[in-house]
């Protein structure tokens, strides 16, 4: 370390400022980012669990909808007396063929009409003597073979309002098992008073509707439907259906968990179904869940190391030009120093510079004001390199950064992050000019909208702001920045930077304008609604009159101090109905100052 220092304080002026300035400029962002990216894990993590518990709640509904849209068509056979009816009659020892024939066809239209408007279901009834009815053709599935399977024979034990999940097996419509090669299927038995069944009803979904569901709502999303035992009855990979979830003992029905599955980070949500006993399991994989935040970030940290090697570029052509004059003028001293008084600076220049070669010139020939002359440009020259490094970035500058920064972004495809840069960029704007004292509504609403959707981003939600604002105020004139701090303090204080509503509200009497904003937070005791008013009747050096939580005292003090007493301000606020702060503010002539 001793020995780096050693190495720096050997270099020229030129190659200090040059290093000192590259390391000012390099530090403060390289710290930003470390610093950003440490504070922002836990939040990047529990974003992403978010966006997946959002995605497999809807896929929650379409298969709780799904299935209750099975349930209600088993529910319209069993409860409906004139069908009951007719399958008691035809499931009557003996066989009739000619019953079934003529009566039958009522039982088939009413298994057509029920899925008539759903894709892909089949249902079968099957009576006791043999008989059946179906919404496909006989020559596509002999429904009877159902009598062989391993479930059907725990129908008789069950009760008529009991449902038996039989879960996921082949297609047996043969048209369709390219399309869907496996069924989710349901079966129910209806029974007389006496206990006896006098039909069965079995019916089936394509699990392909699922799957696809799953695929197109959540392509970057593993998401599986499994029964109580991890069995997968449904997923997007048709490959895993009838494998066991390997997962399942890791899943927690409470908490998110994150997993670590061949060595990369997978997001693991459990969630039951409310009926059939069955689970819905996402598993996504946490990289690809902030790959677009991550991108984003990634291209803003490009953006500014570009930019910034572009500034360095300028900056050593700069330093260059101002020094390289100096470089000559050290050269010459030298020689003066060895003896050699005929040599001059040849520098040429109307700057302080080029002045400073010709005034080292003279010194040469007036050796007797030399000591003064030098003492003189020498402290000019620190004073000149001072107010160099001390020079601020023109605002014109920043603003038309931003909007190449915006227009980068825009035609990347992404309009949020552009409209975002705009909305900042203009309330950094309205910040630093101060030309205007006072601004129409229409101006001073339009950047209370762009506040709003600045501290929506911020604080990664979305407060509703809605606006009523008479047509015939918006050419008004108020102070600048007379609304802004009245949403600030919703925001803050009373919707405590949750989710909630605010409503701005102008309009204008004879006499007054007046200005309304309500929100409807938590609202205000009463114990600090008396000391707030208490604080707002002191005078503006008092002490005393400062307001913990809510900044209103400022703007009530300049307001008043511009309109005096003509100026009103009433705040009402409880627990239920939120608060809401109205201001009368008087109207101006025009022209009046």
């Amino acid at each position: 370390m001793n020995s780096l220092f050693k190495k720096l304080f050997k270099l020229s002026l030129r190659q200090k400022i040059m290093f000192s300035i590259i390391a000012c400029l390099i530090a403060p962002p390289i710290i930003a980012i470390q610093v950003s990216d440490y504070f922002t894990r836990d939040v990047l993590r529990e974003q992403a669990a978010t966006n997946a518990q959002e995605s497999l709640d809807v896929a929650n509904l379409y298969v709780t909808d799904l299935l209750n849209s099975m349930i209600y068509m088993t529910n319209n056979i069993q409860f409906d007396n004139e069908t009951a009816t007719v399958m008691r009659k035809l499931g009557q020892e003996p066989f009739d063929p000619s019953l079934i024939v003529m009566e039958g066809k009522y039982i088939t239209n009413k298994l057509e009409t029920l899925v008539f408007s759903k894709d892909h279901m089949y249902i079968s009834v099957l009576l006791p003597n043999g008989a059946y009815f179906t919404n496909y053709s006989g020559s596509e599935f002999n429904p009877l073979q159902f009598r062989s399977e391993p479930w059907f024979a725990k129908l008789d034990s069950m009760t008529e309002y009991d449902i038996h999940w039989v879960g996921t097996h082949p297609n047996y419509i043969g048209s369709r098992t390219k399309a869907s090669p496996n069924l989710v299927t349901m079966a129910r038995v209806l029974k007389s008073s006496s206990s006896k069944p006098y039909a069965y009803i079995v019916l089936s979904a394509e699990e392909q509707m699922i799957s696809d569901f799953f695929n197109k709502y959540a392509p970057t999303q593993k998401m599986m439907l499994t029964d109580s035992t991890g069995t997968i009855l449904a997923s997007t990979d048709n490959q895993q259906i009838g494998t066991v979830f390997s997962q399942m003992e890791a899943t927690d029905q409470s908490k998110t968990k994150f997993l670590m599955v061949d060595n990369q980070e997978y997001i693991l949500l459990n969630e039951p179904l409310s009926i059939s006993g069955w689970h819905l399991i996402s598993l996504v994989s946490y990289q690809t869940a902030i790959e677009k935040i991550q991108n984003i970030r990634k291209n803003d940290y490009w953006a500014q190391f570009v930019f910034l090697l572009i500034f360095i570029v300028f900056l050593f052509l700069i330093i260059n030009r101002i020094t390289k004059p100096l470089v000559v003028l050290a050269r010459v001293a030298a020689s003066v120093k060895l003896g050699t008084l005929n040599v001059r600076a040849d520098i040429r220049g109307t700057d302080e510079i080029g002045r400073l070669g010709q005034v080292f010139n003279q010194m040469l020939e007036r050796i007797e004001l030399m000591i003064e002359q030098i003492t003189e440009e020498q402290t000019r020259k620190r004073m000149l390199e001072l107010e160099l490094l001390q020079a601020q970035i023109n605002p014109h500058f920043l603003f038309n950064l931003l909007n190449s920064i915006r227009m980068k972004i825009r035609m990347r495809g992404d309009r949020e992050s552009a409209d975002l840069i705009t909305s900042l960029s203009k309330l950094l704007r309205m910040t630093i000019n101060r030309n205007n004292e006072f601004l129409p509504v229409d101006v001073e609403v339009d950047t209370v909208r762009h506040y709003v959707k600045l501290m929506n981003v911020r604080h990664n939600q979305k407060i509703q702001f809605e606006e009523s604002i008479v047509p015939n105020v918006l050419m008004e004139d108020i102070p600048r920045f007379t609304i802004q701090p009245f949403i600030e303090n919703a925001f803050i204080h009373g919707l405590n930077q949750k989710y909630g509503h605010i409503i701005l509200s102008i309009w204008k009497d004879q006499t007054y304008l007046i200005i309304s904003v309500w929100d409807d937070g938590v609202g205000i005791d009463e114990e600090k609604m008396d000391e707030l008013k208490k604080s707002l009747n002191r005078e503006a050096n008092d002490s005393k009159s400062r307001i913990n939580g809510i900044g209103l005292k400022n703007v009530h003090d300049r307001l008043a101090l511009i309109y005096g007493p003509s100026f009103q301000m009433d705040i009402q606020s409880d627990a239920k109905s939120g608060t809401e702060i109205t201001i009368k503010l008087p109207l101006r002539a025009k022209g009046e100052d």
